[in-house]
């Protein structure tokens, strides 16, 4: 149905080694070449993966656990596919349910910029969420909202188009997207205990403060962010991966690339930190591709958070996220010019969706 926006930006390995190597080659790149926008990296994804991932909200703009009725901000995340929709398709109707989608996300608000938490009574039973388990929640929604707000500020067709009903109605809720970062800032403590050893997390955490603030101005949010992405690159496996559970997890490997791509992206080309992120993401994308099987199953053989019997979620087992893999790859291809990173996310997409 829509499509979604991100960024681009092109690595060059030493000495050209791994230009046409099998991706399960480890290149460790030393140049950035090319900066493009986080919104020319969505556009850069194929039409028929955004469509499949992007889904309209309710007609009062819920997404996600929310449709069934209102349970938290975290259950919002989806927002980011209908940007991504909006502004590779020029699409109104995308862009109208993304307004539709964050105002009902501040709708539920609360005065000191916090969100409301309505648990469902089927899982009461499963006790009250910590301070922690919320401040995270927020994160993550702010990660999708803010990168999303940075891609529709980068996009020509938003940017140029004459101050409308849309676009104003994303404006008038400024007041509320500081709101809520500078509630999030409060908690920024609470986040750097909970999500320690949490990579994926500290790169949730990273993309809410420093999307959120260069979309506000907010030089103190987005210093904070690089904080938060500092830590995560800092707990890398000299085999690549990100380490979580004190060993791997290609599930959740795949989630912090794509959040470490995103990442990278909002960040200045000449950022020291940002070519260092850099390195790790192709030293962790190239262990990704090791997890990819022939039929392309995502293999969580040795896993330590998601695996048959392992971690669950809200009562539910967790299941491999997959989708984070396949964008991923689809990212890397563009920044490492190696088509067969688009190989392995076609043989993913074939054995999850086809």
């Amino acid at each position: 149905m829509f499509r979604a926006g991100w960024v681009v930006i092109a690595w060059v390995a030493s000495a050209g080694a791994c230009r046409n190597e099998a991706p399960t080659a480890v290149c460790n790149p030393d140049v950035l070449v090319t900066h493009v926008s986080y919104a020319e990296l969505l556009t850069s994804l194929p039409a028929r993966v955004v469509e499949g991932l992007t889904k309209a909200p309710t007609a009062e703009g819920a997404l996600g656990r929310n449709r069934e009725g209102y349970f938290h901000v975290r259950f919002q995340m989806d927002i980011g596919y209908l940007a991504a929709y909006a502004i590779a398709f020029k699409s109104d109707a995308a862009l109208a349910h993304f307004a539709l989608a964050a105002e009902y996300a501040f709708q539920h608000q609360l005065p000191n910029g916090d969100f409301a938490l309505a648990i469902p009574q089927a899982l009461e039973n499963l006790g009250a969420p910590t301070e922690g388990d919320l401040a995270s929640g927020t994160a993550f929604f702010l990660s999708a909202l803010g990168s999303s707000l940075v891609a529709l500020q980068q996009s020509g067709w938003f940017h140029d188009r004459v101050p409308d009903e849309l676009t104003q109605r994303i404006a008038h809720l400024r007041p509320g997207f500081q709101q809520a970062v500078d509630h999030l800032k409060t908690k920024k403590d609470v986040l750097l205990a909970y999500d320690a050893l949490a990579p994926n997390r500290l790169l949730f955490d990273a993309v809410a403060f420093y999307a959120m603030g260069s979309y506000l101005g907010d030089q103190d949010a987005q210093r904070i962010g690089l904080d938060f992405a500092e830590r995560a690159v800092a707990q890398q496996h000299p085999d690549g991966y990100f380490i979580e559970g004190g060993g791997f997890d290609s599930s959740y490997n795949g989630v912090a690339l794509r959040l470490g791509f995103v990442q990278l992206a909002l960040m200045p080309a000449d950022d020291a930190l940002a070519q260092k992120l850099q390195q790790a993401l192709a030293r962790a994308v190239h262990w990704q591709t090791t997890r990819v099987l022939s039929s392309g199953e995502i293999s969580a053989e040795g896993n330590t958070r998601v695996y048959p019997g392992g971690e669950d979620f809200l009562g539910e087992e967790k299941q491999m996220a997959w989708v984070e893999t396949l964008i991923s790859f689809y990212f890397a291809s563009v920044l490492s010019e190696q088509s067969s990173f688009v190989e392995l996310a076609e043989r993913i997409e074939t054995h999850y969706v086809r």
